[in-house]
């Protein structure tokens, strides 16, 4: 067993799988209308999304979150330097569905977006 190796623990659950650490790896969009780039579901408890947007030189788009298909009052900007916001929710449901969309807003590049949903509960 290598040195790195460290067995997770019984009922530790782990959050998500990594991400394309390359923000030009990410999901992207370069459509001017709403687009799904990424999707979870989570099931009851509180949850923390740790999201992260970025966009082609000269391009700007936005992000939005929806969840069960109902678009929260969260949404973010896109541009060339890559922004990160915290989302925390409770969610109720036995099987929740998250989706985050975009879109581009001006430019001709891509808006990507990389996100991590961990549970606090």
């Amino acid at each position: 067993m290598s040195e790195f190796y460290r067995p997770v623990p019984a009922g530790l659950a782990l959050s998500e799988p990594f991400a394309p650490a390359r923000p030009a790896d990410w999901p992207g969009t370069e459509s001017r209308r709403w687009e799904p780039l990424l999707r979870a579901f989570v099931t009851p408890g509180e949850v923390r999304l740790i999201i992260e947007t970025v966009a082609g030189p000269g391009t700007t788009g936005r992000v939005r979150l929806l969840v069960d298909g109902e678009w929260l009052a969260t949404e973010l900007g896109a541009s060339e330097d890559v922004s990160r916001e915290v989302v925390e929710l409770d969610v109720e449901g036995d099987l929740t569905e998250i989706v985050l969309e975009g879109l581009r807003q001006s430019g001709s590049g891509s808006v990507r977006v990389a996100a991590f949903v961990l549970p606090l509960s």
